[in-house]
């Protein structure tokens, strides 16, 4: 929600969170623009989250992954991880995935290659810091990535799923407004203002 105040434009957007990614799937998803991304499919069988770290050497375009690593997936998650949507140049956008089926009480990483030195690297140290809700971790992202000045409580107001209102908008973005964000609030399923 905060990219959508901050940024008109979808396509020029860090984060992004779709309610109706497909007819029962919702999607979370992160893309730098500097070829490193994410995404966390939600179905009604589980949970699918892929990582890309472009430099990593678990890219495909470093080493092909040598395993039949979809295969390892369960039958209900093996479409939404097979996304063409998360591929480019008909290779897979992943250097870490992992799954979890509704009921399952751990999460299961998905194995890529058959022999993979232990220090190396998927991005999976990296990648996911923003999901962790740290406010001033968002704060410092957002002065990064997008040049702005923007209050920690305010940050932290929109973290906590805190309802917008007309003046939040206008401190985080003097050029947005509570009006221009109802498409987004509604594909974000963020709650709405009473």
């Amino acid at each position: 929600m905060l990219d959508a105040v901050l940024i008109e434009d979808r396509d020029s957007r860090t984060f992004d969170f779709d309610t109706g990614w497909d007819a029962d799937q919702e999607l979370a998803s992160m893309d730098d623009g500097s070829g490193n991304a994410w995404s966390i499919t939600f179905t009604p069988a589980g949970t699918w989250l892929r990582g890309f770290d472009h430099e990593s050497p678990m890219s495909p375009w470093v080493e092909e992954h040598d395993l039949d690593w979809l295969a390892a997936v369960p039958e209900p998650l093996r479409e939404v991880a097979a996304e063409p949507a998360f591929t480019g140049d008909g290779l897979p956008l992943v250097s870490v995935a992992c799954w979890r089926l509704h009921g399952d009480e751990r999460w299961h990483p998905v194995r890529l290659r058959g022999s993979v030195a232990s220090d190396t690297c998927d991005g999976s140290d990296w990648l996911f810091a923003e999901l962790e809700g740290d406010g001033a971790a968002v704060v410092a992202h957002l002065q990064e990535t997008y040049e702005v000045e923007v209050d920690r409580h305010d940050v932290e107001h929109v973290l906590a799923l805190q309802p917008l209102s007309e003046e939040l908008v206008r401190r985080l973005n003097h050029e947005r407004r509570l009006a221009d964000l109802a498409r987004d609030i509604a594909r974000i399923g963020y709650p709405v203002p009473t």
